[in-house]
């Protein structure tokens, strides 16, 4: 029977067979949400940069990232390397991040941010402060 639920407490899995299942967004959700197939779709709500956690960067080796803004505004930092790329997102923009490159988030305007990604293999890292980068 459908259900309806809210999107910033429930990520959908969406299975490689094609199925969609609701999946509570738990502490144990974190830990075993790399051991899912398919990709996860969700969305959270931003008022600080802390809440992107901008200190850190992730990678999504097996899959590219959706990024969809639905509200406020925020830059995508994606790192190539030495080289660092700015997509700057406003209310309604999407962004796709390539598999494979790592990025972070920076808020700024407080919103809410919808995603779909694949957890598997995905690794995440302290960010390093750079010269000259944009805080």
């Amino acid at each position: 029977m459908p259900q309806t639920f809210e999107i910033a407490k429930t990520f959908v899995h969406l299975s490689e067979g094609g199925g969609a299942e609701p999946v509570n967004v738990t502490p144990s959700f974190w830990r075993t949400a790399q051991t899912h197939d398919g990709l996860v779709f969700g969305a959270f709500d931003f008022g600080s940069s802390r809440d992107l956690h901008s200190s850190t960067q992730e990678i999504h080796p097996e899959a590219d990232e959706v990024l969809l803004l639905v509200s406020g505004a925020l830059d995508v930092v994606l790192e190539r390397g030495d080289t660092q790329h700015t997509i700057a997102l406003k209310t309604g923009e999407a962004a796709i991040v390539p598999r494979g490159v790592w990025h972070h988030l920076e808020m700024r305007e407080p919103g809410r941010l919808v995603f779909i990604n694949s957890r598997a293999g995905m690794q995440s890292r302290p960010r390093a402060a750079r010269r000259g980068a944009k805080r």
